[in-house]
């Protein structure tokens, strides 16, 4: 190789470079995908309904739940709030958010866009890291090196968040369950919560109704499965947010494999929806093979039943 061309190397790296970056930041990162998965649970123990001979049937419902995730909503946002519009005014037994709504207090005039239409059953949301924390350059770089600076000293005020999504129809879940109409839903906060609490708010749950638990960071899934859950939702993990065709993700910043960083895993008998989420971090906004995504997920739900005949 002579000394002619180590600058034109040089320079078609560079181009390169510049022609990633720009594709992942400007084009494939508002690339909105609206996806749907199918996926079928089961729950709850046999039960006998009548009182002769016996036979066995299995009870069926199915629900219609959009799933949305790290929204990351700060300034400027108008292609993402015209997607979210539009996606949400639409019949749905359930609006899932789960965390990471806001990048900061700049997104919280957004908030009446998160909603277009009051689903059938309601809307609920969890928070994220990016909701509790005001993140620096050096929590991401000298984060990725050392955990202890992974994230800032303390907690911002969330309130005004909370606020914003309740005001616009959303209910906001703090290691807290809600029941109504065959579905008990738990919501954990960021950054998690015990084994004993989770156990001890699913055990709230009516017989026979659908045990459903959101969360944001994907730790320790196995609690979901002790507990009993029958559908848990996450985010977090962006996808990956950067995939390597061939490979997949190059990392999950979570406890998930390369191949669970989106879409439907399992642990046990409790299946998981992990979404890409809509955003990244908006000082850098970049995707790579990994568009953002939101998921229409129809939930068919089965309970088999003991007939006494």
């Amino acid at each position: 190789m002579n000394k002619k061309t180590l600058p034109i190397l040089a320079g078609s790296f560079l181009l390169t470079g510049l022609g990633v970056y720009l594709y992942a930041s400007k084009v494939e990162a508002r690339n909105y995908k609206l996806e749907t998965v199918r996926i079928t649970t089961y729950g709850g123990e046999p039960e006998t309904i009548d009182s002769h001979a016996s036979s066995e049937r299995v009870d069926a419902k199915i629900y219609r739940i959009l799933h949305l995730s790290d929204l990351h909503l700060s300034e400027p946002e108008s292609h993402k709030l015209r997607f979210l519009e539009q996606i949400t005014d639409d019949d749905f037994d359930f609006v899932i958010l789960t965390g990471d709504v806001f990048e900061n207090y700049t997104g919280l005039k957004y908030a009446n866009s998160l909603l277009s239409r009051r689903p059938r059953l309601g809307a609920y949301a969890v928070l994220g890291n990016h909701d509790y924390y005001n993140y620096n350059l050096f929590n991401k770089i000298a984060g990725r090196v050392n955990r202890r600076f992974r994230h800032p000293m303390v907690y911002r005020d969330v309130q005004p968040m909370i606020n914003a999504l309740q005001n616009n129809g959303y209910d906001v879940l703090l290691n807290e369950s809600r029941t109504h109409d065959g579905v008990h839903v738990v919501g954990v906060d960021y950054p998690g919560i015990t084994q004993e609490e989770l156990t001890e708010l699913v055990a709230k749950a009516p017989d026979g109704h659908v045990k459903l638990a959101l969360f944001h960071m994907p730790r320790h899934l196995h609690y979901f499965e002790n507990a009993g859950v029958d559908f848990a939702l996450g985010g977090h993990t962006h996808g990956g947010q950067v995939r390597v065709p061939g490979f997949g993700a190059i990392i999950t910043d979570s406890e998930l494999a390369r191949h669970e960083a989106s879409g439907i895993t399992h642990r046990g008998k409790t299946a998981f929806h992990i979404s890409r989420g809509l955003s990244a971090d908006p000082r850098t906004n970049f995707r790579l093979f990994c568009p953002p995504a939101a998921t229409i997920i129809e939930v068919t739900h089965k309970r088999s039943c003991t007939t006494l005949n």
